[in-house]
């Protein structure tokens, strides 16, 4: 499933936003350097599953909306069209404050839950401002 029109902006999760999968790997493999084989291989496939992971998650900002696809061993891709956003809504904790990553969530006129979110983005603010700009 591509994506066939002109992309804005493309984006993948920060890698911030999978670091305790990125923490919980690099313990393993320290601790399987001194102790055992198998904690050296765990951590190593913990490391690289988290970084596959985040790479497989892509984030797009269209000519006509805004789409979240997530392609590893089959393909998921949630789209909304400019004229049915509703509501932007930027939340960002204090670690992801510090690093410059959030979360945006957009809703739509039809549901009551959020229908697409961009988590892990580097300057969330400007992702927004980008959509805001394409709604008008």
């Amino acid at each position: 499933m591509d994506i066939k029109e002109p992309i804005i902006k493309k984006l993948h999760p920060h890698p911030f936003h999978y670091w305790s999968f990125y923490l919980s790997g690099i313990v393993f493999f320290v601790f399987g350097f001194y102790f055992s084989n198998l904690l050296f291989i765990v951590g190593l496939l913990t490391f690289i599953l988290a970084e596959v992971s985040r790479r497989a998650e892509t984030f797009f900002i269209l000519d006509s909306g805004v789409a979240r696809q997530y392609k590893l061993f089959s393909t998921s891709r949630k789209f909304v069209e400019y004229e049915k956003i509703q509501n932007i809504e930027v939340s960002q904790s204090f670690l992801e404050n510090i690093f410059g990553i959030g979360v945006v969530h957009l809703d739509t006129a039809g549901g009551d839950r959020i229908e697409v979110s961009f988590h892990g983005v580097k300057n969330p603010y400007r992702v927004e401002n980008i959509i805001r700009e394409k709604i008008r």
